[in-house]
């Protein structure tokens, strides 16, 4: 006899055309490592008297469709869950970006490598390939940029360089958008010189999904059980929260809720031929938490929720189903743990000052998650001493509208895919 096993099952979706009605054609197949999305109905006692001491058969109550599944923290297919949590991102490829920070002035014969070409400070009027070192930071930084800007090798001319306002960095900007120029490289040889890293990164298509939106479209889920086989179909899945737990070790994994109106099962597939993309999975350890832009010091752990708060829409039908789930206010909640060395988080938590967070994944240049919650309020933590170890402050935090952005959260997904597959 045939047995389902885990190790067998299959996770398909497609988006919906119309809320509830199943999706025809060639489904994704997404990687997932739980799921307990599945119906259930209820029975009802019966209270009728006359018959007796036993009772008579109970009555079906309604249908219940919804739960709970987990995929991996993966940069192509978790754009299909951030869709049907946000809706539509916008989809627009970048460019490439790098910098070199300037802490002091560079010494004498100290060098710059930029994407293959050598560039060498000195203090005297400068030929070829040399940069002046001025009386600053700023001035060596604005000579530099000066320099490469009037440069007529090919691998300088490919890329535009500046200095940002009140600054002493040399920002790299790649003049054609797209992931292929992440392989631009950046090297240097002097001790007051800082990369951003050795290549540029940033460069590929952003796909930006905003908090907010009013409309969240539908999709039609089926988990395969292709041993036994069985085949269930949900339709009318609408996505409610995305959970994420960010710690120092093991892989990283988001938790989708979601409410499906119907369930129906199938002896094979309704999903056509399958498609997938390129997966490649994304561990703890590259993860990161700034506030400010700036890495938040001793932290230990962190989380990160967003939620539609979705309401059923509970009509009387026939069929006892319902006519859809609809989002409400929105959430935005979480937890940093942080080891207290300072009391910067507990003075903002105690003056009620809102602060920016910012949670990341971060795969290659190219390949990156990060969610930007624009306005956090953190409440005073109680500090305890349990015993000889560090002491630890824990922070719920809460987060809200900002005026300045227009929403509560910006979640930017960069990739190599045009954003199709997502519409």
């Amino acid at each position: 006899m045939a047995r389902a096993y885990g190790s067998n099952a299959s996770l398909l979706l497609k988006r919906e055309s119309a809320y509830g009605q199943q999706a025809s054609g060639n489904y994704y197949q997404t990687p997932f490592t739980s799921s307990d999305l599945g119906s259930e109905q209820g029975l009802i006692e019966d209270a009728v008297l006359g018959y007796g001491r036993d009772p008579l058969q109970p009555l079906r109550d309604v249908i219940n469709d919804d739960g709970d599944i987990v995929v991996p923290v993966d940069p192509r297919y978790l754009g299909f869950w951030l869709t049907g949590l946000f809706g539509d991102p916008t989809s627009g490829d970048v460019a490439a970006t790098g910098f070199i920070d300037f802490s002091g002035l560079p010494s004498e014969n100290d060098t710059i490598t930029i994407n293959g070409t050598e560039f060498t400070f000195v203090s005297d009027t400068p030929a070829g390939d040399e940069i002046e070192i001025g009386g600053t930071p700023i001035q060596t930084v604005d000579n530099a940029v000066s320099q490469l800007n009037a440069s007529s090798d090919g691998n300088i001319t490919v890329a535009t360089y500046s200095r940002p306002t009140g600054t002493s960095r040399l920002l790299v900007t790649h003049d054609t958008a797209g992931s292929a120029e992440n392989a631009f490289t950046l090297a240097k040889d002097c001790d007051v010189a800082t990369l951003s890293d050795n290549t540029l990164e940033g460069g590929g298509t952003e796909h930006e999904f905003v908090s907010g939106n009013d409309t969240l479209p539908s999709y039609s889920i089926q988990v395969g059980m292709p041993k036994v086989p069985a085949f269930f179909m949900h339709t009318g899945v609408v996505m409610n929260s995305i959970a994420f737990d960010f710690q120092r070790s093991g892989a990283a994994a988001a938790t989708i809720n979601a409410i499906a109106q119907a369930e129906k099962r199938y002896g094979a597939t309704q999903g056509g031929t399958a498609q997938t993309l390129t997966f490649q999975r994304i561990s703890q350890f590259q993860g990161a938490i700034k506030s400010g832009g700036i890495p938040i010091g001793n932290l230990t752990a962190g989380s990160i929720s967003y939620n539609n708060n979705l309401e059923r829409i509970e009509t009387i039908r026939d069929d006892g189903l319902i006519d859809g789930a609809d989002p409400t206010i929105a959430a935005l909640t979480g937890t940093i743990e942080v080891r207290f060395a300072d009391t910067t988080l507990i003075d903002l938590a105690s003056a009620g000052t809102p602060v920016d967070l910012e949670f990341s994944y971060t795969l290659t240049p190219a390949l990156r998650l990060q969610l930007l919650a624009h306005e956090v309020y953190l409440p005073k933590p109680k500090l305890s001493v349990d015993g000889p170890g560090g002491v630890q402050a824990s922070f719920d935090f809460q987060g809200a509208y900002n005026a300045a952005e227009g929403k509560m959260l910006t979640v930017k997904l960069l990739n190599d895919l045009d954003g199709s597959q997502y519409l």
